[in-house]
């Protein structure tokens, strides 16, 4: 994220100057002792194994599957994992490279233990970057039994319905199922089917083999009707689990373009830097029959918080679309083709891990008689539900583990 960008929102520049070469270890000097902690380049930036600095340092640390908080003295550092900002007192801060997991082990910024700690603290600590020297001053802190902020309560077990138990879920769901185009926008065509119909009649069928499974859904639509499409993915939100999005692919006329078949998963990357390929241009030609679009592309506020909120979902999203790939290709009568990230347009407003699935070619003839067929629609839909449901025990198994 470029300085002038962040001035938008006032947050600080990158600290510090000019990156000097890594040290090979920093040492820690506190009243607890004096060790050489290593320091890791393995991504490109130096990090400390945050296991090592607790056993000298008033360091408390707590990991789940986006963010790590890290308390240090009382005051709490939240890092978002894998992205180069952490955040402190409502306030985002950037760094060259963030805090990640690695073999599970948490490993954090040199730049915020050299740069950042000494200014909380400026009275207990001092880095002396020539000597590779973190160092506790006579008024260091005392660490203090940090209270656990509020995390979102689970919803009640006793409410979670008798189907979900027997799959093994802990927990009640919600699954937003958005049927893609409609209305005026038929989507592409092709063997006979017409997409905005293929997607409804799955994205129902898909309904129904969740209710069945004891997970709540809501619809986009439930009918040949246009839904804009910044309407869509915001409809899951608060106690909202993910979003998936319905599609059929098609391809032009072109040698071999019959051979080309398969379920294909999809989740959202707006940093794709080369041009829009096919798939993308074809889904985001819609943006033709919607009215009062926002282009918020270069706006920097919008750019800012939605690279935050992607980069939050980010991995929940891939292991959505692997699982779901994974099981919807078992039922496909074409197999699955390939899973990847595209910028699609529909996908761009999610603030919840978000997915869109290409259920198969109209274009292929195999393809064609499958998503004709009611029985190969209901295979399909519940091949995607049983990797939804995979994906949300995957989930229930990292945030609570079992005790």
């Amino acid at each position: 994220m470029a300085p002038s960008l962040l001035l938008v929102l006032g947050i600080l520049a990158p600290m510090g100057e000019t990156p000097r070469s890594a040290p090979e270890a920093v040492v820690v000097a506190t009243s607890r002792g004096e060790r050489a902690i290593p320091v890791f380049t393995e991504r490109g930036h130096p990090v400390l194994p945050a296991g090592e600095l607790a056993g000298l340092l008033p360091l408390v640390m707590r990991v789940d599957v986006t963010w790590a908080d890290v308390d240090f003295a009382g005051q709490t550092f939240r890092f978002l994992l894998d992205a180069p900002l952490f955040q402190f007192q409502n306030r985002i801060i950037p760094v060259v490279g963030g805090a990640y997991v690695l073999r599970d082990t948490l490993y954090v910024p040199l730049q915020w233990l050299a740069e950042y700690v000494p200014r909380v603290f400026s009275e207990a600590y001092r880095y002396d970057p020539l000597a590779a020297r973190f160092e506790e001053l006579r008024l260091a802190p005392v660490a203090s039994r940090v209270s656990q902020p509020p995390s979102p309560q689970p919803r009640v077990e006793d409410d979670v319905p008798e189907a979900a138990r027997r799959l093994g879920l802990r927990e009640r769901h919600k699954v937003v199922v958005d049927a893609g185009h409609g209305g005026a926008d038929p989507g592409t065509s092709g063997g006979g089917l017409v997409e905005k119909d293929v997607a409804l009649s799955i994205a129902r069928l898909l309904r129904d083999e969740l209710l069945g499974m004891g997970i709540d859904v809501v619809m986009t639509r439930n009918r040949d009707v246009l839904v804009p499409w910044k309407e869509r993915a915001p409809r899951c939100s608060e106690d909202c689990d993910l979003f998936v999005s319905v599609h059929v692919n098609a391809l032009g006329r072109s040698r071999g373009y019959q051979r080309i078949g398969g379920l294909e998963t999809y989740f959202f990357d707006h940093r794709r830097s080369e041009a829009p390929d096919r798939i993308e241009a074809r889904e985001n030609a819609s943006l033709r029959y919607q009215t009062e679009i926002e282009d918020t592309e270069n706006d920097p506020l919008s750019f800012i918080l939605r690279d935050l909120e992607e980069n939050e979902y980010l991995r929940e999203s891939a292991q959505l679309a692997e699982l779901v790939q994974q099981h919807g290709a078992a039922a496909h009568a074409n197999g699955g083709r390939r899973m990847g990230q595209r910028n699609f347009v529909v996908l761009r407003l999610a603030t919840r891990p978000a997915i869109l699935v290409e259920t198969g070619y109209s274009t292929n003839p195999t393809d064609a008689r499958f998503l004709r067929s009611g029985s190969g629609k209901r295979r399909l839909a519940r091949g995607i539900a049983d990797g939804i449901v995979q994906y949300l025990l995957r989930y229930e198994t990292m945030v609570r583990p079992e005790p």
